[in-house]
C-alpha cells in the first residue's frame, strides 16, 4: 500500500498514517512518502511493534512500515472534553476550547490552522492537542500566536 502526504501540514500525515496502518495484516508493508522525515511517528510506530525504515530519495523522505506479528494497534490519544473552561491559556485543549466557544474555531483557521475546517479532525485531533503544541505543528511565530491568543481571550466569558 501507497500514501502520499506531501504538502500536508501536521498533524494531517499523522492522522493519514495511523487510519492507513489500521489496514495493514500481517507482513503487510506501508509507504508513505513525505516532505518531513516522519520524526514523531517512528518511535511510535516502533514502539507498537511495527518494523520500520526510513530514506532521503530526491528530497522525499518514505517511511516504510511492515506490521508483525507483534504490532498493537496504533491509535491517536482521544480524550473526552466537557464544556467547562476556566481560562484560555496555551495548554488548553484545541478540542475544549472548541466546544466552549464554538466561535474561536474561525480564529484558529484565520491563523493557520485549517485541519480543523475539515469536521473528522475536530473530533479526533483537536481533542489530542493543546494550542501551544498546535503553535509547534504548524510553526507559528511567537508573534502571531500572541495575535491569536489575543483573539482567543477576547471570546472567553466573564
Amino acid at each position: 500500500m501507497m500514501l502520499d502526504v506531501r504538502g500536508l501540514n501536521p498533524p494531517q500525515p499523522a492522522v493519514m498514517i495511523i487510519e492507513a496502518v489500521g489496514k495493514l495484516k500481517t507482513g503487510d508493508t506501508l509507504e508513505v512518502i513525505g516532505d518531513r522525515p516522519f520524526v514523531d511517528m517512528i518511535p511510535k510506530l516502533e514502539g507498537s511493534g511495527y518494523t520500520v525504515e526510513i530514506r532521503e530519495i530526491g528530497g522525499f523522505f518514505v517511511l516504510r512500515i511492515t506490521k508483525t506479528e507483534n504490532s498493537k494497534e496504533l491509535t491517536m490519544e482521544v480524550k473526552e472534553c466537557d464544556d467547562k473552561l476556566d481560562e484560555i491559556t496555551e495548554e488548553t485543549n484545541v478540542g475544549k476550547l472548541l466546544k466552549a466557544y464554538p466561535e474561536s474555531l474561525k480564529i484558529l483557521v484565520k491563523y493557520g490552522f485549517s485541519p480543523l475546517e475539515n469536521p473528522e479532525m475536530r473530533k479526533t485531533l483537536a481533542r489530542t492537542i493543546t494550542l501551544r503544541q498546535a503553535k509547534k505543528l504548524i510553526g507559528m511565530s511567537d508573534e502571531k500566536f500572541k495575535e491569536m491568543m489575543a483573539e482567543l481571550k477576547a471570546i472567553e466569558k466573564p
